[in-house]
């Protein structure tokens, strides 16, 4: 088996548009988009999901409103600065490293796996 690999550090390159123009040349071949952002070789090549399934990869922090005594403990631990002033922590911040889950006295923050994506083939 032969294996032709496109690698780039630089997004819009246009890796997936010249990979997605072999494809059409190319009969009984396997392609993977392994980008770990935004794959997209799918919108460009035509076919079907045969299977889809939801990707965890991480977690993500999330505060119990009643065992919460808003002390202020996790606000100020967390570097991203991914909980408001309302204790309500905001997905697209939160890094899941966990520190506010050690500094909080009452155990009110919980980590959750965070839906980061999904996978198909």
């Amino acid at each position: 088996m032969k294996q032709i690999v496109f690698v780039s550090g630089k997004g819009g390159t246009g890796k997936s548009t010249l990979v997605a123009s072999l494809a059409l040349l190319v009969e009984n071949a396997v392609f993977a988009d392994c980008d770990v952002d935004a794959p997209n070789l799918h919108l460009l090549l035509p076919g079907e999901d045969l299977l889809r399934r939801n990707y965890s990869g991480g977690n993500i922090a999330k505060i119990d409103p009643d065992k919460c005594v808003r002390c202020g403990m996790c606000r100020q631990i967390c570097r991203f600065d991914a909980i408001d002033e309302n204790f309500v922590v905001h997905p697209t911040a939160c890094e899941g490293c966990a520190a506010c889950t050690v500094m909080c006295p009452t155990q009110a923050i919980t980590l959750y796996p965070a839906l980061t994506g999904e996978t198909r083939v």
